[in-house]
């Protein structure tokens, strides 16, 4: 059911593993190329090479999988995605993977965000999963840009004990909230809700902010939604399972699956799913959600 789903990061990463060179993993997604040869940005000898050094090393340190790497936003921002093997399945094999993002952003190369987050197998929809690790981390493979700095091999750019603690310890919190989260999935899934709780429940995950009076362009296309992920309670896939049938799960899974979608195209929707407004509604379904309890 779910093998003809595309993940989201489908056409806009490609797939790696751990087995590459940094470097193999920079030419796979085409973007071996200098930074500073793009007009009107400043000089950053390398960034990219030195971006995917510090994912790979991260990545191995934490004992996780990489699986695939891309850019978004004409190459603005670089990401690297990796298996954290924290996986957990619900009643009728409703199956959720737990993913570490790392994303870099051409404004400040040297800063990496760190997201944690679950991959529905049924729909490859998406939710951001809170935890106790801290949001960013430096990278420390970055170099001021100097013309006549010589270019590092590989193997002069390592993480030293205490760098390989921190990571572990990262990735640890990560694979704890997501194990915490699967608690409060299965939570979602003993809560049966009717019609009408799900009616309420949508037209409230997609309510807009009465401060920020967006006019009546935004009202309705935030009816739109609504009605979608209304549908998408009943007929998106995974949503048929024992899981999702009229339970707060379904509801849930439901706006993950709808908002997955919003966006013009796969790059758009990608990044509103990580980096922008989508984050915030997931966010308030969950918690909407875990009310109904």
């Amino acid at each position: 059911m779910s093998g003809s789903i595309e993940k989201p990061w489908t056409g806009v990463g490609v797939e790696v593993n751990r087995s590459l060179s940094s470097r193999e993993m920079l030419y796979k997604a085409k973007l071996d190329w200098e930074v500073s040869k793009i007009p009107s940005q400043r000089p950053k000898s390398h960034s990219n090479q030195e971006t995917f050094r510090f994912y790979k090393a991260y990545f191995d340190a934490g004992n996780a999988e990489i699986e695939t790497v891309g850019s978004l936003d004409g190459a603005r921002i670089i990401w690297a995605l990796a298996r954290l093997n924290e996986n957990f399945i619900l009643p009728g094999e409703d199956e959720l993977r737990g993913y570490i993002l790392l994303a870099s952003r051409h404004e400040d190369r040297e800063k990496i965000e760190i997201q944690f987050l679950t991959l529905r197998s049924a729909c490859n929809s998406m939710l951001k999963i809170s935890s106790k690790a801290r949001p960013t981390v430096k990278n420390s493979f970055r170099r001021i840009f100097k013309p006549t700095l010589p270019f590092l091999s590989e193997s002069s750019l390592k993480f030293d004990e205490e760098m390989i603690q921190r990571t572990k310890e990262t990735h640890e919190k990560g694979r704890v909230a997501i194990s915490n989260f699967s608690k409060d999935a299965q939570s979602l899934v003993d809560k049966k809700v009717n019609e009408q709780i799900a009616k309420d429940y949508m037209t409230e995950v997609f309510k807009l902010d009465p401060l920020k009076k967006e006019g009546k362009e935004a009202e309705e296309q935030a009816k739109i939604h609504a009605q979608s992920a209304l549908d998408a309670f009943g007929t998106a896939p995974g949503q048929n399972l024992e899981s999702a049938q009229m339970t707060a799960w379904g509801l849930l899974t439901a706006v993950t699956y709808t908002v997955d979608l919003i966006g013009k195209t796969p790059d758009s929707r990608l990044r509103q799913s990580w980096f922008g407004p989508n984050v915030k509604i997931k966010r308030r379904a969950l918690e909407l959600a875990l009310k109904l309890i």
